[in-house]
């Protein structure tokens, strides 16, 4: 048995053109900023928004937890 170990050192950059995956830094930073106004303007809702990027799986995930731990601390012995 022979083992190889490589490492390459490279930042996300490197490795996205070196993969030919799309340089997304415009798109990054103007969601960024649409972020920032958001805040800015009080208009700003983080569940909201974090929700947005869940899937529907890890949705009724969380509410499974919830719903458990709601269970837990409110029950009474």
């Amino acid at each position: 048995m022979m083992k190889v170990k490589f490492e390459i050192d490279a930042t996300p950059e490197e490795w996205r053109r070196f993969f030919g995956m799309p340089d997304v830094t415009e798109l990054h930073e103007q969601l960024l900023n649409d972020a920032k106004e958001k805040i800015a303007s009080g208009d700003y809702d983080a569940v909201a928004m974090m929700q947005s990027f869940m899937p529907e799986d890890l949705k009724k995930m969380a509410d499974m937890q919830k719903n458990f731990w709601e269970n837990v601390f409110n029950k009474k012995s």
